[in-house]
């Protein structure tokens, strides 16, 4: 049974994270060329980053519901300007949820990025400057040995035996108002770079640009990123638009809904596979924007009308074909994603949530189609005799 709590942060997720996905683009998809190396998955998400997003195109704004504010580090309110860049807008919590970046530490972020590896000597300000934007409470709850960087001031009687404990008038003031991070090095708290980003409560509310290596980290670089084994590449071969009763060799749909046909206005791409699965030549994906789906599973299956656009499936995501050009012979790769809870089962919202990567065209070399998928409807006209 849904409860009010549950409603008001399942209609945020519905209403906000909507909002700020679609206006989101990936810049680097213009200047994308085919992967490379020997792993095209790879060299794909190796190529997209947050940092790569490009500035959002109008602005927008969303509240935060009270039930879900703890999510986001406190955040009241998502705003990003017309022409400010996801990376510094976007929250973290946003992030976390779709890539897991919480689960990053000051040090392996740095590696993930292929950036210098933290030697101790940086200061705090370098290493760690989002630890001034959190309050004092967040940043020791965090990681307790940042108590031996406080200042005496800090201090106030009143623990065990009549030692000092930290002034309660100072738990929810932001740790750099407490704290000179430019004048500690690291090294003054040695573990604080092996220290997953997650176990800072505040931390959710800042933005990539505010901690440092999170925005220059490869997709697939990133936590909840896994790149199966039997996953199919597939070029796009041929657009379509305005066609009817799309049935034959469709492989775009949901999980509840496979191989989903289009009736009418349906715009799709023809592709065949770079890599195995050589029947899957042929095999058409219909644009999002022609057809939606059923989607979802559980308690959270209702969310959005229980539809989500048609699509083809990867580790966890969605990839979704749009704005399909047939004169320019081009399409737009969008990256969608869902919010599960488990409790007695799986609960999945649809894939509703999703934002352009990059652009597929007919008449050069693009980043390739990655789906599980491995299944198309095949239409069989016998002859009558």
């Amino acid at each position: 049974m849904r409860t009010a709590k549950f409603n008001s942060i399942a209609k945020f997720t519905y209403f906000s994270i909507t909002a700020l996905a679609v206006i989101f683009y990936i810049a680097g998809a213009a200047k994308a060329e085919a992967p490379s190396n020997n792993n095209p998955i790879r060299s794909t998400f190796s190529q997209l980053t947050v940092n790569s997003m490009a500035p959002s195109p109008t602005g927008m704004s969303a509240a935060i519901p009270p039930q879900a504010q703890a999510m986001f580090g406190g955040l009241t309110r998502v705003t990003c300007q017309a022409g400010q860049a996801p990376s510094t807008c976007l929250p973290l919590g946003f992030l976390n949820t779709a890539f897991g970046i919480g689960k990053f530490t000051p040090q392996t972020a740095a590696a993930a990025a292929r950036k210098p590896t933290l030697t101790g000597t940086e200061t705090l300000a370098t290493a760690t400057p989002w630890l001034g934007k959190i309050a004092v409470k967040d940043a020791l709850a965090g990681n307790p040995n940042l108590a031996a960087v406080l200042p005496q001031s800090a201090f106030v009687a009143g623990g065990r035996g009549g030692g000092k404990i930290v002034n309660p008038n100072l738990q929810n003031t932001p740790f750099g108002s407490v704290v000179n991070l430019k004048s500690i090095q690291l090294n003054r708290v040695p573990s604080l770079a092996n220290t997953p980003l997650n176990n800072f409560a505040g931390i959710q509310k800042l933005t990539a640009s505010q901690i440092p290596n999170i925005g220059n980290i490869s997709f697939a670089n990133m936590p909840k990123i896994t790149i199966p084994a039997g996953a199919a590449v597939l070029k796009m071969d041929v657009v379509r638009t305005r066609e009817r009763n799309i049935q034959h060799m469709v492989m775009s749909g949901s999980e509840q809904q496979p191989n989903a046909p289009c009736q009418s206005n349906c715009d799709y791409i023809e592709t065949h596979p770079l890599i195995g699965m050589p029947y899957l030549k042929g095999a058409r994906i219909i644009s999002g924007d022609s057809l939606q789906v059923r989607g979802g599973k559980g308690f959270l299956a209702w969310v959005n009308g229980g539809q989500e656009p048609t699509g083809i499936s990867f580790s966890g995501m969605k990839f979704v074909v749009r704005n399909v050009n047939a004169k320019q012979g081009t399409a737009t790769v969008n990256l969608n994603f869902r919010s599960c809870f488990y409790a007695f089962g799986e609960h999945c919202t649809p894939y509703f949530i999703g934002f352009p990567l990059w652009q597929l065209s007919e008449r050069r070399n693009t980043l390739p189609l990655i789906t599980t998928d491995a299944s198309v409807a095949r239409v069989i006209r016998l002859r009558q005799k």
